[in-house]
């Protein structure tokens, strides 16, 4: 039972880390980028990247979180920040959903036409029951 909770931690970890590694990959210098969490708790309820240009910050992503009743992120949103419109405007969504033996990760990006997330939507479910987080399936839909 140990076994299997740890890996599906371990499954949510990587979901996360993987999501940020495209940001984490094209900032150069960390300095080029500085974060602002809003905490629930122990959570990170929103995180707000901002980008420093030379002591000035601007606003450039913002993640929202949404959490199940054991802690775990159930769905991550992000936003671009829109300088003409000063708005914050829908960028993706991930919706993850864990079962005794399996964790599976819907993604999609915002569609600004239909106002729905439903683009470039793709699906990964992993197997927990052989005692590692492989992956069974990718779908792109």
């Amino acid at each position: 039972m140990k076994t299997t909770v740890f890996f599906k931690a371990l499954v949510v970890m990587a979901v996360v880390m993987v999501s940020g590694i495209n940001f984490t990959a094209s900032a150069a210098n960390p300095t080029e980028y500085v974060k602002n969490e809003v905490m629930d708790g122990n959570r990170v309820a929103q995180r707000t990247i901002y980008k420093n240009n030379e002591g000035y910050l601007t606003r450039h992503l913002l993640y929202t979180f949404t959490y199940d009743d054991e802690n775990r992120v159930t769905i991550k949103q992000a936003s671009k920040w829109d300088s003409i419109n000063e708005a914050w405007v829908p960028y993706f969504k991930m919706e993850v959903n864990y079962s005794a033996d399996s964790v599976t990760v819907d993604y999609a990006l915002w569609d600004a036409r239909s106002k729905t997330y439903n683009l470039n939507e793709e699906t990964m479910v992993y197997d927990l029951t052989d005692g590692s987080a492989s992956r069974l399936l990718a779908s792109a839909n």
